[in-house]
């Protein structure tokens, strides 16, 4: 803030259409110390200001390597007005994303253990395919990711080439992994 008093100009960059930063860590602090002060909330800069200034968007979306990885958003953030550079691999099932149904999914405790079965065996699948490409999972929380992290474990526990395969992974610069939103 104090840099921002003294500052001549000043430029602000940022999505408000993006997921807000969680209050993940305010709350194991508050956790950690029950006398603690809980954090007073405030705006971020980027909300605090934007009724200051005209706002000016970028057009173009470089960032992923397959249009289906911003396809959601651009149409249903974005009015579909991204541009978004073609893919090489447009038709083909090992980039981007493509649906699956898991006919016995079912969620229980915010989890959906088939679901996790299914992904573990994909991730599996790929490995064994001898893909170079990187693999990452996204799940919708962290009680799935969980339950994602332990199918693939005990796929890994019985299958030397696949625990193997994931620790050649972790040493790689773009790691499996598995994160939740």
């Amino acid at each position: 803030i104090g840099a921002i008093a003294r500052a001549k100009q000043l430029v602000v960059v940022g999505d408000p259409k993006q997921l807000p930063p969680t209050n993940f860590f305010e709350r194991i602090n508050q956790d950690d110390d029950p006398e603690s002060a809980p954090i007073e909330d405030s705006e971020s800069i980027l909300d605090a200001t934007a009724p200051l200034f005209a706002r000016r968007r970028l057009k173009w979306h470089y960032r992923s390597k397959h249009e289906s990885l911003i396809a959601f958003s651009n149409y249903e953030f974005y009015d579909s007005s991204l541009v978004i550079f073609p893919s090489p691999f447009t038709n083909s099932r090992d980039f981007g994303i493509r649906h699956q149904y898991v006919k016995s999914g079912v969620f229980v405790n915010k989890a959906n253990a088939p679901e996790a079965e299914v992904i573990a065996w994909e991730v599996r699948k790929h490995f064994e395919a001898g893909v170079e490409n990187s693999i990452g999972v996204v799940a919708m929380n962290s009680y799935q990711r969980d339950r994602i992290d332990a199918a693939v474990d005990s796929l890994a526990k019985d299958d030397p080439l696949f625990r193997e395969q994931l620790d050649e992974s972790a040493t790689r610069t773009e790691p499996f992994f598995v994160k939740n939103l």
